[in-house]
């Protein structure tokens, strides 16, 4: 017998790899959405990640936020990032970055991603591991 274990609508938040040239926090100020959550940055001198609240306004940074944890044991992609930390599912994830692609006319295509537990927030997390911007 089958059981669904987990749907998009179950999942809470969505990592992101952000990949276009401009600055990050540029994007994400001049494109406000109440569905980001904050951002997660490279340090290239210590090698460290940091997380960055962008939902109060004003950014606030974090260096012990949930989404490291997940980053650093993230097997895909870059690990240098950044990356965005949505507050929705995958499917609302798609709209809200269009709103960053919309001057450039392209679209965000999401094929693939993995299911994370977050145990002590009872969360699930989606982290993008396979997209096309076209």
């Amino acid at each position: 017998m089958a059981k669904l274990v987990s749907s998009g609508e179950t999942i809470g938040f969505t990592i992101l790899p952000y990949t276009l040239e401009t600055p990050i926090q540029d994007e994400l100020i001049s494109n406000h959405s109440d569905y980001v959550l904050g951002y997660i940055t490279h340090n290239s001198e210590s090698g460290d990640n940091k997380f960055t609240y962008t939902e109060s306004g004003t950014p606030t940074e974090a260096n012990n936020h949930w989404s490291l944890t997940i980053v650093k044991l993230f097997p895909y992609c870059e690990k240098a990032g950044p990356w965005i930390v949505y507050n929705c599912p995958p499917a609302g994830t798609k709209i809200e970055f269009g709103k960053i692609l919309r001057k450039s006319h392209e679209t965000l295509h999401i094929h693939n991603w993995d299911t994370w537990s977050v145990v002590e927030k009872d969360m699930k997390v989606a982290v993008i591991t396979s997209w096309e911007i076209f």
